[in-house]
């Protein structure tokens, strides 16, 4: 059951008292207090002497319950109040409207207050807490930045679509990847031979390690010499060597592919120091907006501090009082927290099961008025409601062994929260209890409790940031649960990798290799479009190819009646009664199923027995449509291999299945996950969510595929006698050719393209879903909390939504140094966030806890993360072109970079010494690194990663040194803002957000203060017993009891 009074019947009174306590909820009281507080009517509590952080209320008492004195609810059956009503209003009566309407005006106020969610601007929300401000600000920075690389990123796209390489795909977005790569550039070379290569051999276990070997010559190179051939394990022989650079045509220019090579590099240069550059100064850019918040915003923090380190024997928020009062200024409040962490998880479980036995209640009263509904439908309903009962007697049981101490630690003092009259009181306290060691150590006797004890005093965070019932739980406790939920994810990651490895290897498993350029050279048909017109020709390869698979691979071999027969059809249809060995004689027909010239030729040689390549083009031709996703095209004639291209999409699509409903199922998880963690902080909380949704997706979306599509025989020679054995680390693709692009680059397109889709359609379904649930609940809600929830907005989570943003941004920069198509992917997806979730919040939403600037501060330092990993894929993808190295970079980080490598391998443990056996020699990595094309690269990444570790070095420096000298190197330090006294704030309006700390002025925490009855359970609903079929008699109901 929620906050707001379950009652059976609403009347003028209770609606009058609904009114009333959400009224004083909203604007609260000025006046200072920390009064004792006595039950007014009688009423039991969880304990006979404690409070829970509020002078006015108790949390506990002896007879079981939670109350405050003016909280509104004595009116409802909470606390038995249907002892005079008249009988008749205890049958069912629906829900009030008006009172949904109300809760939604609470819970949705930005629903109405938003006029135009499309044109309003992140400072508009200034008055739902810097946390939503900060995060549609980095969405539209995000956006523009993007903008603006997606426009530098064009002559890249552009560039790389001059290349070759790859044919025409009918899927538009494998089209688009392979086309705009480095990939298509390929070949560079007119020809190529020689330099280092790694020679994988395989070992007496079985296993696959790379030796040392020279690159065998490619393209139309030159007879090799002598010392070519015989390679050994023994060293490298010959030096790299290489013809003329394939040219193409830049405006009418002709370049060759090395130049352009080094121009691309230039130019993803620029663009990353156009990014690097908004990496560095997002921050700068949050601390002033956060500060422009703070200082048009007055709220209860502005005048509060926390203070731990108390004595835990603290019952009396007066002796905080009198302490801060005399050595401080003016005290407006306090309030404590104690280790109640059991009592308030009960309690608000509690809560949850009640509302089910109301709703439950709800329907068995109101089937009960209704003469259609079937007994046997009746007793359903009414047995549903018993077990609901049964459920809160459970936790009801729970909470008196814990009042009655036969569980849960004794009660003691955690925290205090402090909130001054004045600003001026407010500074001098965080002035007087100064952060530091040397401060703490030194803290005078007249600022110590009771002259002993030494407190800690730190700006309080804002009321509903703070998590009550984590608050008992201490730093080491915390650091455990995280690193079990850290382990458990990487569990998940381990069992989404094995089963997208075991899908893959079962694609792999149904491809066939052939050689593409050998096809084209030795068959006859087209390739741009991919076509076989000749009729005849199609047959002849066709059958060629049948006749081969019936004989074993020899189409020469005799054949039966039957072939023989379709054979000589074959021959007479080809030669038509002509001499075919006068190819002269030909005429050339133009009819569509003549197809081209050189296929008539192929058909006009045709002399009844099959050629060495007929059944071989069969084959090919089949291939290259598979190659080009367009088998479908020519599913009946290439039929033999449409089954298994088949085979080979499901298990694609499984593969990306996999990813995309883990990426979705991820953050539901990890909400789970990091609550047990137990934060102090609801943005403590989201911050690991956020930090851990966003790894665990970029790992799902980019590093799984990369692994499993690679090759690493060092990894997969471990796995050589286990159960992983053929399984895991069996990929084929040794470095970033055009084969990575085709099968890695597109994955990984799709997985940054289909995630934010994916979230921005949930808008549009969340936005019908909420307009539905509100139209239905009108006539289906039986009890005002179901009404109430109806009309409540769904949660606007920003930790996930920022660890979405972080997972597409950081595999777009990554990978982009190859895939530069991905950067205008990207500039659309965060454009669509950041529109599509001004709409949702404005319109789909209730309002978010108020959350501090900490997610966005996390967000801002990995930003410039992603640069880092954009320079290592460039460095590796640019480097698969073999250019000659760039002679200023060398000079200068040439040594220091090829010692490093030979140290690595000198020093490094296996695999990590030849990088999972990856690699033969280590400098082969410096060489790569040193290239015209990649020098840069390194140089920069170089720059960029001492500029990294040394900021790491100085946030921590400054944080120890603020630690002993804060004065000097505390960063944030309160200054005056010109704030009015703290009663002028409340009674002027001006105080945004709560006016107390007190945990029973919390929505989330008012369950905790239910008054709650204890009863006998008799195993029956008394109070609906007379209303149906004549039986029994009638009888009152309390909220727990009433059996």
């Amino acid at each position: 059951m929620s906050r707001r009074g379950q009652k059976v019947a609403f009347d003028q009174r209770s609606m009058a008292s609904y009114v009333r306590s959400r009224r004083g909820k909203s604007r609260g009281r000025a006046s200072s207090r920390v009064s004792a507080y006595t039950p007014s009517d009688g009423g039991s509590y969880y304990d006979d002497e404690s409070r829970y952080g509020d002078a006015e209320s108790r949390y506990d008492g002896g007879g079981g319950g939670y109350d405050d004195d003016d909280d509104g609810y004595q009116d409802s059956y909470y606390a038995g109040a249907y002892d005079d009503e008249p009988e008749g209003a205890l049958g069912y009566v629906p829900p009030d409207f008006e009172i949904a309407e109300a809760h939604a005006e609470e819970s949705n106020p930005q629903h109405a207050l938003i006029t135009k969610p499309f044109n309003m601007k992140p400072l508009d929300l200034k008055r739902y807490g810097v946390g939503v401000v900060l995060y549609f600000t980095y969405l539209r920075t995000l956006s523009f930045c993007f903008l603006v690389l997606a426009m530098l990123s064009a002559p890249s796209v552009y560039l790389n679509t001059l290349g070759a390489n790859y044919a025409v795909k009918d899927d538009p977005l494998i089209a688009v990847v392979e086309q705009s790569s480095l990939g298509n550039l390929y070949p560079l070379y007119d020809w190529e031979m020689g330099g280092a290569a790694s020679l994988v051999a395989t070992d007496a276990l079985g296993g696959e390690t790379a030796v040392p070997a020279t690159a065998p010559p490619t393209g139309n190179a030159p007879p090799s010499p002598v010392e070519w051939f015989n390679q050994t394990t023994e060293g490298f022989v010959g030096e790299w060597q290489h013809g003329p650079a394939t040219q193409v045509l830049f405006f009418g220019f002709a370049t060759g592919k090395d130049t352009l090579l080094v121009g691309l590099s230039y130019v993803n240069l620029f663009m990353l120091f156009v990014f690097t550059a908004f990496a560095f100064v997002i921050g700068p850019v949050q601390d002033k907006i956060i500060a422009e918040v703070d200082e048009n915003l007055t709220t209860i923090e502005d005048y509060s501090v926390a203070v731990r380190d108390m004595p835990k024997d603290v019952t009396d928020a007066q002796e905080l009082w009198k302490f801060f009062d005399k050595r401080i200024g003016k005290v407006q409040d306090v309030q404590l927290a104690y280790n109640t962490s059991e009592l308030l998880g009960l309690a608000l479980e509690r809560e949850k099961l009640a509302s089910a036995y109301d709703s439950a209640l709800g329907r068995y009263k109101k089937a009960s008025d209704d003469p259609d509904v079937s007994d046997n439908t009746l007793h359903k309903k009414k047995q549903l409601a018993l077990e609901k009962k049964g459920e809160v007697h459970s936790v009801d049981a729970a909470i008196r062994a814990i009042q009655n101490d036969r569980m849960g630690d004794p009660r003691v003092s955690i925290a205090a929260y402090v909130t001054f009259q004045d600003e001026e009181s407010f500074l001098r306290c965080l002035t007087e209890f100064r952060p530091g060691l040397f401060a703490w150590i030194f803290r005078p006797k007249k600022l110590r409790m009771r002259e002993k004890y030494r407190l800690v005093v730190k700006q309080a965070p804002p009321p509903s940031d703070i998590k009550w019932q984590n608050l008992q739980f201490g730093w080491g406790e915390r650091q455990f649960r995280q690193f079990n939920v850290t382990m458990l994810t990487v569990v998940v990651l381990a069992i989404a990798f094995i089963g997208i490895a075991g899908v893959t290897t079962l694609e792999n498993e149904t491809e066939t290799e052939y050689d593409g350029p050998a096809c084209r050279n030795d068959c006859a048909y087209t390739v741009a479009p991919l076509t076989l017109g000749n009729v005849l020709l199609r047959d002849i390869y066709k059958n060629c190819w049948e006749l081969d698979l019936a004989s074993g691979g020899n189409a020469s071999a005799p054949l039966s009646a039957g072939a023989a027969s379709t054979r000589t059809l074959l021959q007479e249809a080809a030669t038509d009664g002509s001499d075919t060995t006068n190819a002269t004689t030909t005429t050339y027909g133009n009819l569509p199923g003549d197809g081209t010239h050189e296929q008539q030729d192929k058909v006009a040689e045709y002399d009844g027995a099959c050629g060495p390549y007929d059944a071989f083009c069969f084959a090919c031709y089949c291939l290259e449509h598979i190659d080009a996703v367009s088998i479908y095209r020519e599913s009946s004639y290439c039929h033999p291999y449409v089954a298994g291209f088949t085979l080979q999409v499901i298990a694609r699509g499984a593969s990306q299945g996999i990813i995309l409903v883990l990426n979705i199922v991820l953050a539901p998880l990890m909400v789970v996950l990091v609550k047990y963690e137990r934060h102090h902080s609801n943005s403590g909380e989201q911050r690991s969510l956020m930090v851990k949704l966003f790894l665990a997706q970029f790992f799902n979306s980019s590093i799984i595929l990369l692994v499993i599509a690679g090759s690493f025989p060092g990894l997969k020679r471990a796995m050589v006698g286990t159960f992983a054995e053929g399984l895991l680390f069996q990929g084929e693709i040794t470095d970033t050719n055009s084969k990575w692009y085709t099968e890695v680059g597109v994955s990984v397109s799709v997985a940054i393209i289909t995630l934010p889709l994916t979230a921005r359609f949930g808008t549009a379904v969340r936005f019908v879903a909420f307009r539905w649930k509100r139209w239905l609940a009108v006539t289906t809600a039986v009890t005002q909390d179901e009404l109430n929830a109806a009309f409540e907005g769904y949660d606007f989570d920003i930790s996930t939504r920022y660890g979405e943003v972080l997972n597409v941004l950081f595999v777009t920069m990554v990978f982009s140094g190859g895939m530069p198509s991905l950067i205008p992917f990207a500039a659309v997806s965060f454009m669509m966030n950041y529109v599509i979730d001004k709409f949702d919040f404005a319109r789909c939403s209730k309002l978010p806890p108020w959350y501090s600037n900490d997610l966005a501060e996390a967000s801002a330092n990995l930003v410039a993360y992603s640069a880092v990993g954009h320079l290592l894929f460039a460095v590796w993808a640019n480097s698969f072109y073999r250019i000659e190295p760039d002679k200023l970079v060398s000079s200068i980080i040439g040594d220091v970079l090829y010692g490093l490598c030979d140290a690595w391998q000198a020093n490094a443990p296996a695999p990590l010494n030849d990088l999972f056996g990856t690699v033969s020699d280590m400098r082969e990595v410096a060489r790569r690194a040193l290239q015209k094309n990649t020098a840069w690269y390194t140089m920069i990444l170089s720059v960029l990663s001492f500029a990294l570790i040394c900021r790491t070095i100085a946030r921590v420096s400054r944080t120890v040194l603020a630690e002993l000298f804060p004065g000097t190197f505390a960063r944030g330090l309160r200054k005056p803002e010109g704030n009015p006294p703290f009663e002028l704030a409340v009674q002027g309006e001006q105080l945004v957000g709560p006016n107390t700390y007190s945990i029973k002025d919390d929505p989330q925490y008012a369950a905790a203060f239910r008054k709650i009855v204890w009863e006998n359970d008799h195993g029956d609903l008394t109070r609906l017993s007379g209303k149906h079929r004549g039986g029994g008699t009638s009888s009152r109901y309390g909220r727990s009891g009433g059996v």
